[in-house]
């Protein structure tokens, strides 16, 4: 301003020393006429600045959101569901939300509510019991009587475990038990009990195309592997011979091929529903190997097949079947069991963490099932349902305002907002067990379902998130911590989708940068 009134002045001194002094003329007006430039441009100028100086800068917050909606907003995703939510763990703050309280399908996030309830319920040092006993007697060197196992829902018993499947025994515990009994021989049958759940194998609303699959296993009172079995097709590359081979072998699975060699591997697998017979169709390249796991039918005989086959093998004799204790309920009779042994499972703790970095489903319907039997009135999903309601209505989820309908989230009626698995987290991260739930969880660049996604990258082993996974649904939840340590909980989900995945998957890592790069200004 002060500039302003001294160009006026000046100008005004020119203009009268003008009128007084003809002889300058031209040369005076063309002094005034810079004069009249410079002092407008000074005022525009000055304007301006005065202008730019009155826009208040963004808060990282208001930074943050505007970052967040840009990378949301990608036009690919335009026709597709999307909703998110970002909230300060230290704070409470909202620090932003699209769509937070619409329910999606939540695909594997399901897991999240179901991990919960069995942390909870059961505590991190639970253990699965499955109890061996006969109704027979030790006579010498011989089990005169039936081999009877008592399943306890445990999905770990297996070969996940062991470093090297050829030459591993599943049950090796078990023989060195019955060994230090002295037991090399059984005259009876090896019978299971698989009471402890009931016998709807398959999950609500799963479909038949997903089936055959390890990821669709049946569930079951005892579980074997994980109820599947390893299926590989290797064509010769000199040769059109083709080997098909299946572990384990214990002649169970009756697989009927029909392929041919062919300029590419494309295979169809299909299980007949409530039988072992697995049709194998299409063609493999030459010289190729194509290798998938097959679930199979029945889990206590799978069970029994593989516990009498590795016997056997380790040298202990068996005269008698396996024998499902379903068909011969007299052998039931628990006052005439005799305690051999029992098999403790890994803790639940070290179990939730390969249910959730692996993302494994049977894992999930089987403490669903566990849940229904410990605290409920029997082993069935409805009744595990009600005890993982019970458990979400203490975080202040009632369910109405959700649909929970198989503990894995294969299921496709599944439904849940961003903001309840938000409380979830935030309620979990506040728990005595917070910490160990957390470590559960996959960690962006090191393990788990994210281990390879984030790599290199600022999120790296600071987002602790679950994925979910189906046809058009992409979820992550969980926890990220920002460039200053700040814990944050996320929820996005991203439902009905035409783009390719890696779109979704791209928006989500990039979510996961922004959310650990974020920074507060003192």
């Amino acid at each position: 301003m002060l500039l302003y009134c001294f160009f006026i002045i000046l100008l005004k001194n020119i203009i009268i020393e003008k009128s007084q002094n003809d002889r300058l003329g031209e040369k005076n007006m063309l002094r005034v006429k810079y004069l009249i430039v410079a002092l407008f441009l000074t005022i525009f100028l000055t304007s301006c600045a005065s202008t730019y100086r009155q826009v208040p800068l963004k808060s990282p917050e208001e930074q943050l959101a505007m970052a967040l909606e840009k990378v949301i907003n990608t036009p690919e995703l335009s026709n597709a569901m999307v909703g998110v939510m970002v909230q300060s763990l230290e704070t409470g703050e909202i620090l932003y939300q699209k769509n937070a309280d619409k329910v999606f399908m939540p695909a594997s996030n399901e897991k999240i509510p179901t991990s919960t309830a069995a942390l909870l319920n059961f505590g991190p040092d639970f253990r699965y019991q499955t109890r061996v006993v006969t109704n027979g007697k030790i006579a010498g060197s011989k089990l005169a009587g039936d081999l009877i196992v008592i399943g306890s829902g445990d999905p770990t018993i297996g070969y996940r475990f062991c470093e090297r499947r050829d030459s591993c025994l599943a049950f090796a515990s078990w023989i060195d038990s019955l060994k230090s009994l002295g037991i090399e021989s059984i005259t009876g049958n090896i019978v299971g009990i698989d009471d402890v759940f009931d016998d709807e194998f398959i999950g609500y609303g799963w479909t038949v195309d997903n089936l055959p699959y390890s990821y669709a296993a049946e569930i079951g009172g005892l579980i074997f592997n994980e109820n599947y079995s390893t299926l590989s097709i290797m064509a010769d590359s000199s040769s059109p011979k083709i080997d098909i081979a299946l572990f384990p072998d214990i002649n169970y699975l009756n697989i009927i091929p029909q392929i041919k060699l062919g300029e590419e591997t494309k295979i169809n697998i299909s299980r007949v529903y409530t039988t072992n017979q697995v049709l194998l169709k299409g063609t493999i390249e030459q010289g190729k190997k194509y290798s998938r796991n097959i679930s199979i039918h029945n889990p206590t005989l799978y069970f029994l097949t593989a516990l009498k086959a590795e016997l056997e093998k380790s040298g202990i004799s068996v005269s008698g079947r396996v024998i499902d204790a379903d068909e011969k309920p007299e052998l039931k009779t628990d006052s005439l069991f005799t305690p051999l042994f029992v098999h403790y499972s890994d803790s639940l703790k070290n179990i939730l963490k390969i249910l959730l970095k692996e993302s494994q489903n049977l894992y999930a319907e089987s403490l669903v099932k566990l849940l229904g039997h410990h605290f409920g009135e029997n082993g069935s999903f409805d009744e595990g349902r009600k005890v993982v309601q019970n458990s979400l209505r203490r975080f202040g989820l009632q369910e109405e305002n959700y649909q929970y309908m198989d503990g894995s989230g294969l299921c496709r009626y599944n439904y849940i907002s961003p903001a309840y698995l938000v409380k979830i987290f935030r309620r979990m991260y506040f728990h005595p067990y917070g910490e160990i739930f957390r470590q559960c969880l996959p960690i962006a660049g090191v393990d788990g379902t994210i281990g390879y996604r984030m790599h290199g990258t600022i999120a790296q082993g600071k987002i602790f998130a679950k994925t979910g996974t189906i046809s058009n649904v992409r979820c992550l939840s969980g926890y990220a911590f920002t460039k200053d340590g700040e814990p944050l909980v996320f929820s996005t989900m991203f439902n009905n989708f035409l783009c390719s995945v890696q779109v979704v998957l791209d928006v989500q890592d990039q979510i996961c940068m922004l959310l650990s790069s974020f920074h507060r200004v003192n």
